[in-house]
């Protein structure tokens, strides 16, 4: 019976031993080692979700990214005043959703534009990111649900986000808002657009913007030539390959990607633009690009802060279940705004 329990014995340790060199590799990159319960949560992905982006229709692509931004995420905080209204701005109708702190007046607006690579995501996929960033900052947020490729290609959805700006500089009172204290924020394909749409408010003298919030940023859509592009991009939870579709389902001309409300950091001028949080993952192929354009700000004299989170990948804001970076950076990105807000 001796020799069997020493066989046993043997099988556990090889079991165990396998098992830590799995993690190990899993969690360790040669830039960079990523938080456990994410590496092992996106390689599960990557398992169950075999077939190439290519291999998709738009429909399985759209429910992919959409469970990828829920289902690492916690239950909604309670939260008691949110409406949903559709706004109407030069004959367009766009779908909002507004989150309205309790007890006060004349409150801060937060524009928030949701991320999902310009063709998925929506008002629910970053609902609790709304509501936490309502409750933190004590700060109306108005997310929106701007229009999606391919049936709507660029620029439809950032003249979305730029017509709810103008909407809510006018009507900010109607919603016991401050015209005086609007920002903008938004995640990847959000980031991209709230730096696109600062642009275009600065290009049509329109609105005054108090800051912008850029988190995990697609700033060049053009080329996907940054290190952490040629670091990160067939790891974990994004590629370049995956990135190249959504961008050619987003903009299709090649060249309309220089164009800088499609690709921010290839703008020639930068200047008069708002004060500016960039918000950047270690272990992300667009890490790279949203520094670069914090560094093109601070070139210019804007007023710029960046923040990168060591450990978490692409798409992080939302995994406050498995890490608690997410909420570590919600409460950066609602100190910078409520000091914003007080200038």
């Amino acid at each position: 019976m001796k020799w069997k329990g020493k066989i046993i014995g043997l099988i556990i340790f090889i079991l165990i031993t396998i098992g830590f060199f799995t993690i190990k590799n899993l969690i360790e990159t040669k830039n960079g080692k990523i938080n456990t319960y994410i590496a092992v949560n996106l390689q599960l992905d990557k398992i169950l979700n075999p077939r190439s982006t290519n291999e998709q229709s738009i429909e399985e692509i759209r429910v992919r990214l959409n469970n990828e931004s829920t289902k690492s995420s916690k239950q909604p905080i309670p939260f008691s005043d949110i409406k949903n209204i559709t706004v109407e701005v030069n004959s367009e109708k766009i779908p909002v959703r507004i989150y309205t702190p309790e007890d006060g007046d004349k409150f801060p607006i937060i524009i928030y534009s949701h991320g999902g690579s310009w063709i998925s995501g929506n008002l629910d996929t970053h609902d609790n990111v709304c509501r936490k960033l309502s409750q933190n900052t004590k700060a109306i947020v108005i997310s929106v649900d701007y229009r999606l490729a391919p049936e709507n290609h660029f620029p439809a959805g950032l003249n979305d986000v730029y017509n709810v700006l103008q909407w809510t500089n006018k009507n900010a009172k109607s919603i016991n808002g401050d015209e005086n204290h609007i920002s903008v924020a938004g995640d990847s394909a959000g980031g991209n657009l709230s730096a696109a749409v600062c642009l275009m408010a600065k290009d049509k003298n329109g609105p005054r913007i108090a800051c912008q919030v850029l988190i995990y940023p697609s700033t060049n859509i053009y080329e996907l030539n940054t290190k952490s592009w040629s670091d990160f991009s067939n790891d974990f939870n994004i590629s370049k390959e995956e990135m190249e579709k959504y961008i050619s389902l987003y903009v299709p001309q090649k060249e309309d990607r220089k164009n800088p409300y499609a690709s921010p950091l290839l703008a020639k001028e930068f200047n008069q633009l708002p004060d500016t949080l960039v918000i950047t993952a270690e272990i992300d192929p667009l890490r790279d690009e949203g520094e670069a354009y914090d560094n093109k700000l601070k070139e210019t004299g804007i007023q710029t802060e960046v923040i990168r989170f060591n450990g978490v990948t692409h798409g992080f804001i939302t995994m406050d279940k498995i890490t608690d970076k997410a909420d570590d950076a919600l409460n950066q990105i609602s100190l910078y705004l409520q000091k914003e807000f007080q200038k």
